[in-house]
């Protein structure tokens, strides 16, 4: 078994668990439910992350998730939360501080860091 992604967010670990399981490759998600362990635990140790079952189906799947590229990754900025007001970089999907989702398609021109006002 080897590990071939993890990341802060599950549903992002989930959505590359069903790329690969629909191709036929068998998976397993580590740290499901340890983000409770957060502080008590370095962050970095409760990430998700996505398991191939077979060493055989590593490289095939390495290179479907190589392939996958989200739709308009390169038009995200880094955005500020609607809810909360909090500075959130692009890679997150949601608010680390209130937990709201991003906004479709934010990108540069629509949301600015706090202080860049004009």
């Amino acid at each position: 078994m080897k590990k071939i992604y993890e990341h802060l967010e599950f549903a992002r670990v989930g959505h590359f668990q069903a790329i690969l399981e629909s191709e036929g490759i068998a998976t397993l998600i580590k740290n499901q439910s340890a983000q409770v362990g957060a502080g008590e635990i370095p962050f970095t140790e409760v990430f998700p992350e996505l398991w191939v079952v077979d060493d055989n189906d590593y490289d095939r799947a390495l290179k479907l998730l190589e392939e996958y590229q989200p739709p308009d990754t390169e038009k995200l900025t880094d955005w500020t939360c609607p809810k909360c007001g909090e500075f959130v970089e692009k890679e997150f999907g949601e608010c680390w501080n209130c937990g709201t989702v991003r906004p479709g398609n934010a990108l540069e021109s629509e949301l600015e860091p706090p202080g860049s006002e004009g």
